[in-house]
């Protein structure tokens, strides 16, 4: 790689849910009426279009090479919701541009309606070579390869977990390891974090199989949202610990009992025989005020 790559990391948007989505009423007969009174009895105050708009424009500004979205850009699953969140990704830029894929509220329940929802996603959710919605998918740019998997499955009341099945395991065995051949730098993406403490019923269900993976094959960075934190954790990898990295919520007024909403800036050059990565967190703190640049970090992965 002859310049460094930039990239902006952003999840949990939670665009807003309109009482004029909330249609038919027999769709509420499950799991979605208790979401639906969450959203609107509370969340609806803590995530904020305003705060999410005003991140993007300064993630927008700095003219990234690509954007990762990891997932849950809405709450219930909802026709009107997919799209409104399918515009907003065109707004960000064009599929090439970005990498999407989906998070539990995505898929709240695994409906006809759903998957015909989700299905709008398909040209900011699916790889370089391929024009279907298929996981993992691998979009390569430059010396970098984003590896999008789907952690998104139905659920029982009061859970929010996550699964990636087996199949998806297999590919991503393969992915990795002919990617490091070809010596690229290997970003792999999943909305449900894969190190780290969850919280019960939240977490991502075959987290031991994922990890055991990383273990064999080794990634340079591994990416997700769900958790509304910014973190850092690793898992250990075949020469040496990977990082595991997750991003706040892009759309949380401050002041509201979780981070104010951020978007994360990724650097990343070959240097000699290991990747070195800086990381910049672009945090919101006001309407007025550009982003705070909180925290810097450099990691380095083998």
């Amino acid at each position: 790689m002859i310049q460094p790559f930039r990239f902006a990391h952003i999840s949990d948007i939670h665009l807003p849910t309109y009482g004029a989505d909330c249609k038919p009423v027999t769709a509420f007969l499950n799991k979605r009426f208790f979401s639906a009174l969450s959203w609107f009895g509370k969340r609806r105050h803590i995530h904020q279009k305003a705060v999410t708009d005003h991140l993007v424009r300064d993630c927008l500004a700095s003219a990234p090479d690509h954007i990762l979205v990891t997932g849950d850009l809405i709450n219930l699953s909802l026709a009107g919701e997919y799209e409104r969140a399918f515009a907003w990704l065109q707004s960000l830029g064009t599929a090439d541009m970005i990498s999407a894929i989906p998070g539990n509220h995505d898929l709240l329940l695994d409906t006809p309606a759903a998957q015909k929802g989700l299905a709008l996603y398909t040209p900011y959710m699916g790889g370089d070579d391929n024009n279907s919605q298929q996981f993992p998918y691998v979009k390569r740019r430059k010396d970098v390869v984003f590896i999008g998997l789907s952690t998104a499955i139905e659920t029982p009341l009061g859970w929010c977990s996550g699964r990636l099945g087996e199949a998806q395991r297999e590919q991503l065995r393969t992915i990795l390891d002919e990617a490091q051949r070809d010596g690229l730098c290997r970003i792999v993406a999943l909305h449900h974090p894969p190190a780290g403490k969850n919280k019960p019923r939240g977490g991502l269900e075959d987290q031991p199989e994922f990890a055991a993976i990383i273990a064999d094959c080794g990634a340079e960075l591994i990416l997700h949202g769900h958790t509304h934190q910014s973190s850092m954790h690793a898992l250990p990898g075949p020469n040496g610990p990977v990082p595991v990295m997750g991003v706040a919520s892009l759309s949380v007024r401050p002041g509201k009992g979780y981070p104010a909403g951020c978007w994360h800036e990724y650097t990343l050059e070959r240097v000699e025989n290991h990747w070195q990565i800086l990381l910049n967190i672009h945090r919101y703190t006001g309407p007025d005020t550009p982003p705070a640049r909180v925290a810097q970090a450099i990691l380095n992965s083998a």
